[in-house]
């Protein structure tokens, strides 16, 4: 009897041992296959390459009005330190636009998931924050800005413009950061899946240049400025 049992336990382990290796043989499988879904990418060569012609005209845009100041020429009344200032953070500005960091998404032909998800994350870390906060932000709070023309009727524009971006690409951020748990199940929800890579990638280039708009504007402005006083 205590044989039989035993036969009937040794039977019992080795099918349970057999459905453990077959279930992990199975998610094995489905996630390597995830992965290799996953990898597939998105054409973006015809949008970027229209994107790269505004991006490069709204840079010479903003060089061309801060080289409209020299200090060595400067004849005018105002404050060259603000001037100085204003022109050190815009210069700032555009070595962070033009930096191979952010230039790189412009020659890309396709994109996948981790091309939009670096894409959101760059902007985030280098335009919104290592531009239009650490630059633009804290150069509308020293004192010698404050003395340049209109300063406040531009600063609480920037604040407003400032704080709507730092928060337009939340959404996009987290929704990328949970595309590691879709599973195409259907041939629709593969499609929905690669429209929010595309999506994502779309609407974090069109916040970068709203990003540039503005900067512009302060470029306008600080032209105005230099031209005027």
């Amino acid at each position: 009897m205590k044989k039989i049992l035993l036969e009937y336990a040794n039977m019992f382990a080795y099918t349970f041992t057999g459905l453990i290796f077959g279930l992990a043989f199975f998610l094995l499988f489905i996630n390597f296959y995830h992965m290799q879904e996953l990898a597939q990418t998105v054409d973006v060569s015809t949008y970027n390459e229209t994107t790269k012609a505004s991006i490069e005209e709204k840079i010479e845009t903003i060089r061309n009005n801060i080289n409209v100041y020299n200090q060595s020429t400067y004849t005018g009344s105002l404050n060259i330190y603000g001037l100085n200032t204003a022109q050190a953070k815009l210069q700032s500005c555009l070595d962070i636009i033009e930096s191979d960091t952010m230039m790189h998404y412009l020659e890309l032909d396709e994109i996948g998931i981790n091309d939009s998800y670096n894409f959101v994350i760059d902007y985030k870390n280098e335009i919104l924050n290592g531009c239009l906060v650490m630059q633009i932000k804290s150069m509308f709070n020293t004192d010698t800005i404050s003395t340049l023309p209109n300063f406040d009727l531009v600063k609480p524009y920037i604040d407003m413009n400032v704080d709507t971006m730092l928060s337009a690409d939340d959404y996009v951020q987290n929704n990328l950061e949970n595309s590691d748990h879709y599973y195409f199940t259907t041939q629709a929800n593969k499609n929905n899946f690669f429209n929010l890579v595309s999506d994502s990638y779309s609407n974090t280039m069109n916040n970068y240049l709203n990003s540039l708009d503005l900067l512009v504007e302060i470029s306008n402005w600080y032209r105005s400025v230099v031209v005027g006083g």
